[in-house]
C-alpha cells in the first residue's frame, strides 16, 4: 500500500485517500456479462443494523426460507417458514414500508440476484411507506418499486427457491462491506472465491490497496441478537453494540494508511472516516461507531504496532489475488469471505497552519449524516504571530457511556 505523507504543523502523517463496489463478472444465465461492475457502498448503521427486513425475526425467516422474488413480498402472500416457525402470510410485505428495509433490500438484491433479475413491490393504497422523492417518482411512474441484480450475482438460485448456507454467507458478507459509517456512496471492490467476484485488469489497477475481509451470516434468524429486534417502523434503536452474531471483520497487515488523517486545501481530513470497521482500535472493544461487523483481529500477520495477544492469522494464508479462501471467527470456520479494497489515490496536499479542530467524524453514531467529512473549524493566524504554532488536533470525548463497548475512531499513526 503506497504510503502519502502531508505536513501537519511538525508532525507528517501517513495518508490514504480512497474509497465504489466494483466487482467484474462472468457471464451466467439470465446475466450478461459486465466487467465492471460499479455501485456505491451506502449502508449506514442504523439501515443494515436496524431495519424490519434483516433485524427482525419473522423477516430473516421468511427471507431464508423463500425465494427472492416479486411474489414473496406480495401483500397477503404465504410464506414457507422453518419447523415449529411459522411465518405470517405478508410479512416480506410488511417488511419492505420501512424506508431502512427498503434501503437494504436494494443491496440485498444487489448483491444476490444476475443482471437480468429483479424484484418488485407495490405498496398498498393508504399504507404509510414513507417514500423517498425517487420512490415516489418511481411509484408513480410504474404503481411499484423495483430492484435490480448486478452481474451475475451471488446468489441467482435464489430467484427459485430458498438460499443455502453458502448464499447465504456470500450474500452476507457482500451487505458487511456495504456498511458505511455514515451512508456516503464511495468506491471499493469486492474480491474473493466466487466467480462472480472475478476482477477485470481494469479493476486490479485502479484498486490496489487493500482494507480487510467480511464473513459470517446475517441472514439466518438464529444469528440476530434478540436484544436488537427490530418490530416496528417508528421503534427507537436500542443502545446495543452485537445486532448479528456472526458478523466479522478482520484487518490487513498494515494498517497505518487507513488509520491517517491530513491536510488538503488548508483542511483537516480523515481520509477513511467512513471506511473504519477493519482498523483495530488499541483501546479495546469490538465494533467502531457505525459499523455492524465485529472486528476479529488480523488477517494474516499482525500489524508490527498490533496489540500483544490480539488475535492474527483469522483467515487461511492468502491467495495469489490477496484475497482469502477461508476466515475463522466465532468458534467456527467462514468460507464464502470477500476482501475489499480501495482504489490507490493521490490527493494534492498541502500544508495547515494555525490552530486547528476537529470534530470526531463518528461522534454519533445514532444520527445519519449527508456528508460524513468531518465538521472542520479552521481559524487562520498571520504568520509570526502568538497563535503561528504547530497545528494541534483535538479529538473530542469517546463513545456515550451507553455504549462502552463501541469502539472509537482510530487515531492516526504520527512518523516523526
Amino acid at each position: 500500500m503506497t504510503r502519502r505523507t502531508a505536513c501537519l504543523g511538525l508532525s507528517t502523517l501517513s495518508v490514504t485517500a480512497g474509497l465504489t463496489l466494483a466487482a467484474s463478472v462472468s457471464a451466467a444465465p439470465l446475466a450478461p456479462s459486465i466487467p465492471l461492475m460499479q455501485a456505491g457502498n451506502h449502508l449506514t448503521l442504523e439501515q443494515l443494523g436496524f431495519n424490519l427486513l434483516t433485524t427482525n425475526r419473522q423477516s430473516l425467516t421468511a427471507l431464508s426460507s423463500n425465494p427472492l422474488n416479486e411474489a414473496s413480498f406480495r401483500a397477503g402472500a404465504p410464506l414457507a417458514g422453518r419447523p415449529g416457525t411459522p411465518v405470517p402470510a405478508g410479512t416480506l410485505h410488511r417488511a419492505l414500508l420501512d424506508p431502512s428495509a427498503r434501503e437494504v433490500m436494494k443491496d440485498l438484491v444487489a448483491c444476490a440476484l444476475g443482471g437480468g433479475q429483479s424484484v418488485s413491490w407495490t405498496p398498498g393504497a393508504g399504507e404509510a411507506w414513507r417514500p423517498t422523492a425517487a420512490e415516489s417518482k418511481e411509484a408513480g411512474d410504474t404503481g411499484k418499486l423495483t430492484w435490480q441484480g448486478a452481474g451475475t450475482g451471488l446468489c441467482p438460485a435464489w430467484a427459485g427457491g430458498a438460499p443455502d448456507a453458502a448464499c447465504q454467507e456470500r450474500v452476507s458478507a457482500c451487505l458487511l462491506t456495504r456498511n458505511n459509517a455514515y451512508g456516503r456512496p464511495q468506491q471499493i471492490s469486492i474480491r474473493g472465491g466466487s466467480a462472480a467476484l472475478a476482477t477485470s485488469p481494469e479493476e486490479l489497477t485502479k484498486f490496489t490497496d487493500r482494507e480487510g475481509a467480511y464473513f459470517g451470516n446475517i441472514l439466518s434468524p438464529d444469528g440476530l441478537n434478540p436484544a436488537a429486534e427490530k418490530t416496528s417502523v417508528d421503534q427507537p434503536r436500542p443502545a446495543v453494540d452485537l445486532i448479528y452474531k456472526n458478523a466479522f471483520v478482520c484487518a490487513p497487515p498494515d494498517t497505518r494508511a487507513l488509520m491517517a488523517i491530513g491536510c488538503q486545501n488548508m483542511t483537516i481530513r480523515f481520509w477513511m472516516s467512513t471506511r473504519v470497521c477493519a482498523v483495530p482500535d488499541r483501546q479495546g472493544g469490538t465494533h467502531h461507531q457505525g459499523c455492524v461487523a465485529s472486528y476479529a483481529g488480523y488477517c494474516g500477520d499482525p500489524a508490527p504496532n498490533a496489540t500483544p495477544g490480539e488475535a492474527h492469522h483469522v483467515c487461511a494464508p492468502e491467495s495469489s489475488a490477496r484475497t482469502y479462501p477461508t476466515c475463522t471467527a466465532g468458534g467456527r470456520p467462514w468460507a464464502h469471505p470477500i476482501t475489499v479494497f480501495l482504489p490507490h489515490e493521490k490527493p494534492e496536499l498541502h500544508s495547515c497552519r494555525g490552530w486547528m479542530e476537529i470534530q470526531d467524524p463518528l461522534r454519533d453514531h445514532n444520527r445519519p449524516s449527508p456528508d460524513p467529512v468531518p465538521d472542520q473549524r479552521i481559524r487562520a493566524r498571520k504568520p509570526g504571530s502568538p497563535d503561528d504554532r504547530a497545528s494541534i488536533v483535538r479529538q473530542q470525548p469517546r463513545a456515550p457511556a451507553t455504549l462502552p463497548a463501541v469502539r472509537q475512531q482510530p487515531r492516526a499513526p504520527v512518523q516523526r
